[in-house]
């Protein structure tokens, strides 16, 4: 994992099935998450990883496509998806706007952290346009033909949106 994150731009993530059917998050090098951390997602299912994310739709209108998606992934044949959202900061690594990365230092007042997930939902609100930013990830599948795990790459493009606006 080491060597392959060294050599290409993209963040990885190896998802395994197990017997449960589900897969498991259980091999990364993810630099430019943006709005989750690999240590709190590390060994989760998939769907959990949605979840607890807070990836609006996800239980109601994705999760169901998204495990058959994964389970028809070949080896050899490779899938390409990208996806966009609309950033209200510009820190590549962490969105800042949803929160402090540490949840042991989220500027509560009283020293205590609050239990508050941290995602999309918690973003800060009514920003000027000057601060929001376009993010997008181009998303790549592979199944390892031995494992039969799932190889997930990220690339991810960043832009002002008042930048992508005079284009």
């Amino acid at each position: 994992m080491i060597t392959a994150s060294r050599l290409i731009q993209d963040d990885l993530a190896i998802m395994f099935e197990k017997p449960d059917g589900q897969y498991y998050l259980l091999a990364g090098a993810i630099l430019l998450a943006g709005f989750w951390r690999l240590s709190d997602k590390f060994g989760m299912p998939l769907s959990e990883i949605h979840t607890s994310g807070d990836v609006p739709g996800f239980k109601t209108k994705l999760e169901k496509g998204m495990m058959n998606f994964f389970r028809r992934v070949q080896p050899g044949q490779p899938v390409l998806r990208n996806n966009y959202f609309i950033q209200v900061d510009d820190n590549l690594a962490w969105s800042h706007s949803i929160g402090s990365e540490d949840p042991s230092s989220d500027g509560a007042d009283d020293g205590t952290t609050s239990k508050q997930v941290q995602g999309w939902s918690s973003a800060e609100k009514n920003k000027a346009i000057e601060h929001h930013y376009f993010r997008s990830e181009r998303q790549s599948l592979r199944r390892l033909p031995r494992s039969g795990g799932v190889v997930f790459t990220i690339r991810t493009y960043f832009e002002p949106i008042t930048q992508v606006a005079e284009e």
